[in-house]
């Protein structure tokens, strides 16, 4: 009688646990499994809060739905910041080694155009963060409305100014078009204020001692400066610990710690961490609906001064 009772209990969770094994493989099998995507992110730069947010994005984004979409990227950075003709033999190194999508920043470089549309020409996804690229096949940009980035800077010298004054304009590189857009974005938000009279730009080819040398220049006969980009900013905030009289303001882009000690009065901040969160996302997307969720994915821009600092950058 006692055997008896103990098979009648036996068999019901014999069932019940052949009835789990049935559900978990039809789970796995009916599971869809996704072939791998191989992703080479070329960054021109590794540095402290630009480049390394975008990687750092990248990387988390990857570790939270890289294995669900069966996704593996490779991030390759040039020995030489934002060495272009690296970069160049770093992409064909990544055609020949045919991977599936390169994300790349945009630039104006002929050879690196040429390398770029032969990797769209092998059916090679193409993504560029930071920076577009004009006039190119079918593509995906990630990042900052620079045009809008550029008025956003434009209405801050309005709202500083109240007299005529000479803005001194120090960018990158020319061939960037992100700079260029940002140029566009600052003449475009003045250009009714014939009181701001926006000088002739200058370069610092991402250079520091060229950006001081430039710096040192411009306060002779400009009231304001403008940096379009980081490294204006970056290299002021590592030479100068406090405010400095050269300028009556100093506006940039992307630097924390000058705004911190007022040595750079506002900045443009951008979301990098975003930028590389949403490449992840992006190709993601592509894997499973086989389209982007658009053409272009603006990330967040935000106004910080000493003021705002805290509540802004958290």
């Amino acid at each position: 009688m006692i055997k008896k009772q103990v098979w009648l209990l036996i068999i019901p969770i014999a069932m019940a646990g052949l009835s789990l094994a049935y559900f978990c493989f039809n789970n796995t099998e009916t599971r869809e499994v996704y072939p791998v995507t191989r992703v080479t992110v070329i960054l021109p730069h590794d540095d402290d809060g630009y480049w390394s947010e975008i990687a750092n994005g990248i990387q988390e984004e990857e570790a939270k739905i890289g294995e669900e979409y069966n996704i593996d990227i490779s991030i390759i950075i040039p020995q030489l910041n934002y060495n272009i003709a690296q970069m160049t033999d770093i992409l064909k190194q990544q055609i020949a080694a045919q991977v599936d999508a390169v994300v790349i920043q945009g630039n104006e470089n002929p050879e690196f155009r040429l390398a770029l549309q032969g990797a769209y020409d092998q059916g090679m996804k193409i993504i560029c963060v930071d920076t577009d690229i004009k006039d190119f096949s079918e593509h995906l940009y990630i990042g900052t409305d620079n045009y809008e980035a550029g008025k956003m800077m434009g209405e801050k010298l309005i709202d500083l100014t109240r007299r005529a004054v000479k803005v001194g304009i120090i960018s990158g590189e020319p061939g960037y078009l992100n700079l260029e857009q940002r140029l566009e974005g600052v003449r475009d938000a003045v250009k009714d204020y014939p009181e701001i009279e926006i000088m002739d730009v200058q370069y610092d080819n991402y250079d520091g001692l060229t950006f001081m040398n430039l710096y040192q220049k411009l306060h002779e006969t400009a009231d304001i400066l403008v940096c379009l980009e980081g490294t204006g900013g970056q290299t002021l905030s590592q030479i100068y610990d406090e405010r400095r009289s050269e300028y009556e303001y100093i506006l940039g882009f992307d630097v924390n710690i000058g705004i911190k000690n007022q040595v750079i009065d506002g900045v443009v901040k951008q979301d990098t961490y975003q930028m590389g969160r949403q490449v992840v996302e992006e190709i993601a997307e592509y894997i499973k609906t086989g389209k982007y969720s658009s053409d272009n994915i603006f990330t967040d821009i935000q106004w910080v001064t000493f003021e705002n600092y805290d509540e802004v950058i958290k």
